[in-house]
């Protein structure tokens, strides 16, 4: 295809439409490059990238290019780039935090509420058990009683009852083996936490101490089961199991806060 009269339909409307395409420029294509580097493991954590003149040689560009390249993969975190005559870039790897800090930050703007966090857990934890009796049957289960065990420590304390609470189901994502999931719940991870702190603290105050012991006592041992079933290596128990906890989990959570947002919960 040589000319726009040799291209499908569908790309002669869009030339015909003179969609404006993005050139990279200089400092773009040099930070593309070491991003590159970086991500396929040529370059690794402390590494220090070569002196400006050498990256001015290699890329052909000028000085100004390669600080500004620096400039970009340093907003992205990976580069630290100190001056002076001992200075240089040193290499870091990918930060997962910019994921979630990102992502938390999207929500926020969309208007998202707690009570889609909740129902995301609920799509996606019940199916994570499955995971964690495949991948990791063998260790999952002493892991689980130890985070258990941490969370009957904190049962008097809003604070660590709930960061014990919201850790129990990161170890349990954790177990899985799957990134994308852990990511996933690294991001909501700080929204439950501060949810369950939130409502914890409520009960307290209202003297419904006797309501928090009640709940927590039907959700540790519903805890309790799901471990046992994992080291069963029973999936369909597990998973069925796992989806109703979820499912009272939310009922007792989200009930009074169904419409506050991120933004409400997280401000400062």
């Amino acid at each position: 295809m040589n000319n726009i009269s040799d291209m499908p339909p569908a790309f002669a409307s869009s030339s015909a439409k003179k969609v404006p395409l993005h050139i990279p420029k200089a400092p773009e294509i040099v930070a593309s490059r070491v991003k590159k580097m970086i991500v396929g493991g040529e370059l690794k954590e402390g590494d220090l990238l070569p002196a400006e003149s050498k990256l001015m040689e290699e890329f052909g560009v000028s000085r100004p290019t390669i600080r500004e390249a620096y400039r970009i993969l340093e907003a992205e975190r990976l580069v630290t780039v100190s001056r002076g005559a001992r200075g240089g870039a040193v290499v870091h790897s990918p930060d997962p935090d910019l994921i979630s800090n990102y992502a938390l930050m999207v929500l926020q703007y969309e208007g998202t509420t707690v009570s889609e966090v909740y129902q995301a857990r609920m799509a996606f934890e019940p199916t994570v058990v499955r995971l964690v009796i495949k991948n990791a049957r063998k260790t999952a289960p002493d892991a689980l009683r130890l985070a258990l065990a941490k969370e009957r420590e904190a049962l008097d304390e809003a604070l660590g009852f709930a960061q014990t609470i919201a850790n129990f189901h990161r170890v349990l994502v954790e177990l899985s083996g799957n990134r994308p999931l852990i990511h996933l719940w690294s991001a909501i991870h700080q929204v439950v936490e501060r949810h369950q702190t939130l409502v914890v603290s409520a009960y307290r105050r209202n003297q419904a101490s006797e309501a928090i012991l009640a709940n927590a006592s039907i959700g540790i041992r519903s805890q309790e089961k799901l471990i046992k079933l994992i080291e069963a290596g029973d999936e369909d128990g597990a998973e069925i199991h796992w989806r109703k906890h979820m499912q009272a989990a939310y009922k007792t959570w989200v009930s009074g806060y169904e419409e506050m947002t991120l933004s409400q919960l997280l401000q400062d």
